[in-house]
């Protein structure tokens, strides 16, 4: 990868970030440092300064000018070289005693900066921080030299050059590295989609164990395909379906118009071909109405229409419709109806798929059955329960009888389009619930949880 896109990286641009940040950090608190160093060793060096002001200011007092000069001179001749400096003058500048060239009489602290002979011809600037006090026909002066304080300052500064130094490194090294990894990752993210969009849609992003932000985007991505794939395969199947379910009733309907046009019939005969006409074009609409009202419910536009519905009388309408058609097929249909139960949907659709899975209940079972709906409280949501003991379906086709089109009856001779579960599925996708297909033993049990849909 080349050095530009190393650069161009989200993870080498915050990497360089918070290396500035840190290195701004740095600064700041190795000023703070360098600050109370020299504040400290300043605070010290004055109390050095006043400790030995003090008895040259009793000796004036003591010994008056005399013995002040002696004094001074004592103390001149055992300083360190570069280190203490004394100075007693006259008012006048004419120096009587010390280590230094007169100069202008001050009161208090005063920081002084002179050069000093270090060799034959070298020279170098003294910084000496010094405490004068004008005396009666006199003025003295005790300093300190200010270079220890210099030197722990260039180190200081040395050690902040080389940590903003090392902070910047080690920041660019471990962007780069970051930034390495992260692209990689990136990179395959970006040859799995091309290879999806070259059309093989059983690719998916690879995934490690570091469970990171980009871990759960290729899980997410991951979903999306598995979801799209199956959306895509479903298309394929309804395509397949579509045509096999709407080739019989158009072949019927056409052989009829047919045998009707050459054949010479009564005017009765002529209405009975076009009443079963009728009746077959109906079914085709049917089924096609079918195929947009679960468009319309998969794409979340009846969710503007949702209220608050009352599932307990919603229950009760469905067994009361049902009842009478249940006892006309030799079938029996209880409930089991909590009172109080309620959410926020669209009354129509959930009338919809009750009615859906009483209705395939009934028709798919034989005379003797019992049916049950049952509705109760669930842990997060209400639960609607629709059981029998018919036949029931086999565990391996549970999943595919609530795809579109999907039937068990695979001749397709019985009425019906296969499309009564799929239109439960999106109704229960609508309203964030999950659809379960049960082992009734015998028969089966369809349950729908309210609050339960998993969510990615």
């Amino acid at each position: 990868m080349r050095l530009a896109e190393y650069v161009r990286s989200a993870p080498f641009r915050i990497a360089t970030a918070y290396a500035g940040l840190f290195a701004v950090s740095v600064v700041a608190l190795f000023g703070v440092v360098l600050w109370s160093t020299t504040r400290e060793m300043t605070t010290e060096i004055k109390g050095a300064i006043e400790q030995d002001m003090r008895p040259l200011v009793t000796a004036y007092h003591n010994g008056r000018l005399s013995r002040l000069v002696e004094a001074v001179r004592e103390r001149a001749q055992a300083a360190v070289s570069g280190e203490a400096f004394y100075l007693l003058q006259t008012p006048s500048g004419t120096a009587l005693a010390g280590n230094l060239e007169p100069l202008a009489p001050f009161s208090g602290w005063r920081e002084i900066v002179f050069e000093t002979v270090v060799g034959s011809d070298r020279k170098r600037s003294e910084r000496v921080i010094a405490l004068g006090v004008s005396l009666d026909g006199a003025f003295v002066l005790v300093g300190r030299s200010m270079r220890r304080v210099t030197e722990v300052q260039e180190i200081l500064l040395r050690s902040l050059g080389w940590a903003i130094a090392m902070t910047l490194v080690l920041a660019l090294a471990g962007g780069a590295l970051l930034s390495r990894g992260a692209l990689r990752r990136i990179e395959e993210i970006g040859r799995t989609t091309q290879a999806i969009v070259d059309g093989d849609l059983s690719r998916r992003i690879p995934t490690g164990n570091a469970r990171d932000e980009i871990d759960r985007l290729a899980a997410n991505i991951n979903h999306m395909l598995d979801r799209i794939e199956e959306l895509m395969e479903g298309l394929r199947q309804v395509t397949n379906d579509i045509a096999h379910d709407l080739r019989t009733p158009l072949g019927r309907l056409r052989q009829r118009l047919e045998t009707a046009r050459r054949r010479e019939q009564t005017v009765e005969g002529h209405k009975a071909t076009l009443d079963r006409a009728i009746e077959e074009i109906d079914a085709i609409l049917d089924t096609f109405n079918a195929l947009l009202r679960i468009a319309q419910i998969e794409a979340g536009a009846r969710k503007t229409h949702f209220t608050e519905v009352d599932l307990s009388d919603l229950a009760r309408t469905i067994v009361e419709a049902y009842e009478m058609v249940a006892e006309h097929n030799g079938q029996s249909l209880r409930a089991t109806i909590a009172d109080g139960l309620s959410l926020r949907g669209d009354r129509d659709l959930l009338t919809q798929m009750l009615a859906n899975l009483v209705e395939n209940a009934i028709r798919h079972t034989p005379a003797g059955t019992t049916i049950t709906l049952v509705l109760a409280a669930g842990a997060e949501g209400p639960v609607i329960e629709v059981a029998d003991d018919g036949p029931g379906i086999p565990a391996e086709e549970r999943d595919k009888v609530l795809h579109r089109f999907y039937r068990l009856e695979t001749s397709r001779t019985t009425p019906g389009s296969g499309l009564g579960l799929s239109l439960v599925r999106a109704v229960a996708d609508l309203h964030d619930a999950e659809i379960a297909l049960q082992d009734n033993a015998p028969g089966l049990r369809v349950a729908v949880r309210f609050g339960h849909r998993r969510r990615t």
